[in-house]
């Protein structure tokens, strides 16, 4: 009798498990190219330690017969109906995704269903029904069974996995769903200080253009001495400086970002909770400030970009993760020059720029250093496809900072263009790879600098400092208090000395 309960109970969890690979987790894994036979294999052990981990999950809840025979089909429901999109457009199931859906109008809502959607749900809910119709007299889960010692082994192996790859996980179906839930109701960790000084400035017609990098290293830039052509266009601009020694002690964008963009110091250790938002004080100044990003927000920044007065994201719900997101050169669409508008603005524009995975940040027209990679799994791929995919980008990202500068030399405003990167990328030193890591490699970003003919001729002493330093070792703490002196902002305490201008 104990051993048919126990086949029964493998049965069932067994037949679950296929519908919601079906259904669900195999939409996180059809977008991959595998490469390699071992990537085929890894990506197989990684989507069996998924299962693995919520077989745990499930089963411990279907001890509670019940509410899981109720619950259990509602959820299996919603979830496929997220996972459709997954499937069909490789969209990313992150906090952007889970904004729209608890914070569109049920008018916007109703737009985005589609007959194949209707007829995934319709599909999917009808193979629950008929599930539990037919293990509806089944013992599902038992305390005493020796799957619960299992499931508990389950739960265990998420844990140790994650904690072994941070997001390993998380970032997949179901799971994503429920953590970026989690982090939509999370605050953020910096609260923003309000600006309530008289904060003003005697210049007219200033545009700052901001351009934010993603993992983008200095030694990289043929610009720096790397031996690579990697800056085949801004190599011929004048009017270019590079700065080769910055230096950031943070290795991923939701660290770097709220520190280069508020007034918080490298050397802060207590200050996460209060700090002053850039946009914040440019907007006291009656600065113009805009925002038009290829990323997804995370909660550390999130406010600061909303400090903005305009805000864009395009492409918000393909992040890295996805092969179909947009390339960079797409936020040139939504970046324009209006010299008939009298005023001072700050443009920033935040890329996707060298973000793994490396082939999908560009077009083939410049996949210009061979081979390249073939597969996300990393230990798939020799060292050389790996740094050549990874160069790749970086001509990309010459190209768009060409093509932004073209389109700034057309303005007649006093225009200064600072690019900056959030941080590095380890690329094999000492075995490592990509970032969000300890390594070295990872805290030395790109950072450039290209000023106008009108600015030279209207500042020629900041630009003058500004040469001379340009092999100075300095930190991104610099990146505040430089735009600020460059709007010769009044009225408002902020540090002359750090400002690569002064």
């Amino acid at each position: 009798m104990e051993k048919l309960k126990l086949k029964q109970e493998i049965k069932f969890h067994f037949v679950l498990h296929i519908l919601m690979a079906a259904f669900i987790t195999i939409a996180s894994y059809v977008h991959l190219p595998f490469g390699s036979f071992k990537g085929n294999l890894i990506y197989f052990a990684h989507f069996l330690l998924l299962h693995f981990s919520l077989f745990g999950f499930i089963y411990i809840f279907s001890l509670f017969h019940k509410i899981f025979r109720v619950l259990f089909p509602i959820i299996f429901v919603m979830v496929t109906s997220l996972s459709f999109w997954v499937y069909t457009q490789d969209l990313t199931i992150g906090v952007g995704m889970i904004q729209a859906i608890l914070e569109t109008n049920l008018d916007i809502a109703i737009d985005t269903i589609s007959f194949q959607l209707i007829l995934f749900i319709l599909f999917s809910t009808g193979c629950m029904v008929l599930f539990f119709r037919f293990y509806r007299k089944s013992k599902i889960s038992s305390i005493k069974s020796p799957l619960f010692l299992i499931a508990i082994l389950g739960v265990s192996t998420f844990f140790i996995i994650e904690n072994y790859k941070f997001d390993a996980f998380k970032n997949r179906l179901p799971y994503n769903i429920y953590f970026n839930t989690i982090k939509y109701f999370d605050k953020p960790n910096i609260q923003l200080k309000e600006v309530h000084q008289q904060v003003f400035t005697n210049e007219e017609n200033v545009h700052i253009v901001l351009v934010v990098g993603e993992s983008v290293r200095a030694d990289h830039l043929s610009l720096n001495g790397y031996a690579r052509n990697t800056n085949p266009l801004l190599s011929q601009q004048k009017n270019l400086i590079s700065f080769s020694k910055v230096f950031t002690p943070f290795t991923f964008t939701a660290q770097s970002l709220p520190q280069i963009l508020t007034d918080i110091s490298i050397d802060d250790k207590e200050r996460y909770k209060d700090a002053t938002s850039l946009y914040t004080v440019l907007n006291k100044a009656s600065f113009a400030t805009e925002w038009i990003g290829n990323q997804s927000l995370e909660k550390s920044y999130k406010d600061i970009i909303y400090s903005n007065t305009s805000k864009l994201i395009i492409d918000q719900f393909h992040s890295f993760l996805s092969f179909k997101k947009e390339k960079d050169l797409a936020l040139l669409d939504h970046f324009s020059l209006d010299d008939s508008l009298v005023g001072n603005k700050i443009s920033t524009l935040h890329m996707i720029g060298s973000h793994w995975y490396y082939n999908t940040r560009i077009t083939s027209d410049f996949g210009h250093f061979r081979p390249i990679i073939t597969s996300k799994y990393l230990y798939s791929s020799t060292k050389e496809a790996l740094i050549n995919s990874y160069d790749n980008t970086l001509v990309y990202l010459d190209n768009f900072l060409n093509v932004v500068i073209e389109k700034l030399k057309k303005s007649s405003k006093k225009t200064v263009l600072i690019y900056i990167s959030d941080h590095g990328e380890t690329l094999g030193e000492d075995g490592k790879w990509l970032h969000a890591q300890e390594h070295e490699a990872s805290k030395n970003p790109a950072m450039l600098v290209w000023f106008s003919d009108n600015f030279e001729k209207r500042y020629p002493l900041k630009i003058r400092q500004m040469k001379a330093k340009k092999k100075d070792s300095i930190t991104t703490d610099f990146l505040f208090h430089s735009v600020l002196d460059l709007g010769n902002i009044e009225n408002f305490k902020y540090q002359k000395e750090q400002s690569i201008f002064n």
